[in-house]
């Protein structure tokens, strides 16, 4: 079966269900977004161990050196928010990759298809555009 996602490692801490971006020190190498980066992509919804078993941490996706999943240019996928986001905002990183209403001029990684409020997921699709 034809697999369309890009396949990455993290090169550092990845959470679930945020903006991640190129690392350029390497081939095939992703980080997480920061504040203003431009986009690759949304990071897998799921985190890195089992709920309830020794090392789970719900908030790592991928370390260094992990495989990550990431849901690229026009998939559909589960973003954590940064703040107030209604349905058809165009979105952009805050400092630790959750999605945030972008203005004239920012790096887009997604548009909102659910409202919704900071730390919550919603469904947006992701874009890689300028605002």
């Amino acid at each position: 079966m034809f697999n369309n996602q890009p396949q990455f490692k993290a090169n550092g801490t990845i959470a679930p269900s945020r903006f991640i971006k190129i690392d350029t020190t390497g081939d095939g190498l992703a980080l997480q977004a920061g504040a203003g980066d431009k986009c690759l992509g949304v990071s897998q919804s799921g985190m890195k161990r089992a709920p309830g078993l020794p090392g789970s941490d719900t908030a790592i996706a991928a370390e260094a050196g992990d495989p990550v999943q990431v849901y690229a240019l026009g998939d559909v996928a589960m973003l954590t928010l940064g703040g107030t986001v209604a349905r058809g905002d165009l979105l952009k990183s805050d400092a630790t990759g959750r999605g945030v209403t972008a203005s004239s001029g920012d790096e887009v990684g997604a548009v909102a298809l659910q409202s919704g409020t900071v730390g919550t997921l919603s469904l947006v699709q992701v874009l890689n555009r300028k605002a």
